[in-house]
């Protein structure tokens, strides 16, 4: 299968040129897109990127895989399926839309909804989980929507721009995926997004 189908958007693999097209994106000097775009990583070069792409191409990490989104015709962020579990059938996800003019147009929801689904129904998985850094409001919101649900709070567990922040922890299981999944599309988009976990 060369691409998989969203709505809106497919997940297809990447490609060198993408590696431009990612690394192009993240010299922008918005200091919000950059803090949420990478809480560790410094600055690395295209040529650094591309040999990252060169490794990974040659020893491909069999509990790992990254998609391209793209919309339109052009790539506009990546999804990310990794630390899967073979044994407890579980997988953690991530996701970014890397220019902020290609946020809040459902690319992000749909990538991520139809990662889900390949997820649950071609890996087998039974569930997914992310973590978030809990002021990025707009991730917090979308993954709601799609049904994750807040299981915890790892405090002070990353240090950023001088201080030590939190990362809420969201888990989806793939029955709630699927009840949700069974709906009539206005129905699903009625549903209430879940409560937070209580301990």
């Amino acid at each position: 299968m060369a691409w998989i189908a969203g709505t809106r958007i497919v997940l297809r693999a990447w490609e060198r040129d993408d590696i431009r097209a990612r690394w192009e994106a993240d010299q922008t000097p918005d200091a919000t897109e950059q803090r949420l775009r990478d809480w560790h990583g410094p600055p690395r070069s295209l040529e650094q990127r591309e040999q990252e792409f060169e490794d990974d191409q040659a020893e491909p990490d069999a509990a790992s895989v990254s998609l391209i989104i793209e919309a339109e015709g052009r790539p506009v962020g990546d999804v990310n399926l990794f630390e899967m579990d073979d044994r407890n059938r579980h997988g953690r996800v991530g996701l970014s839309i890397w220019r902020g003019e290609d946020r809040d147009r459902g690319y992000g929801s749909d990538a991520l909804r139809t990662m889900a689904r390949w997820a649950f129904r071609q890996m087998n998985l039974h569930r997914l989980e992310l973590s978030v850094d809990p002021r990025n409001d707009r991730a917090v919101h979308v993954y709601r929507k799609l049904g994750f649900v807040e299981e915890g709070c790892r405090r002070e567990c990353h240090f950023d721009d001088g201080a030590y922040g939190d990362e809420l922890v969201m888990g989806l299981l793939r029955t709630e995926f699927e009840a949700r999944e069974s709906l009539p599309e206005p129905e699903r988009r009625r549903v209430p997004e879940p409560e937070r976990a209580t301990a």
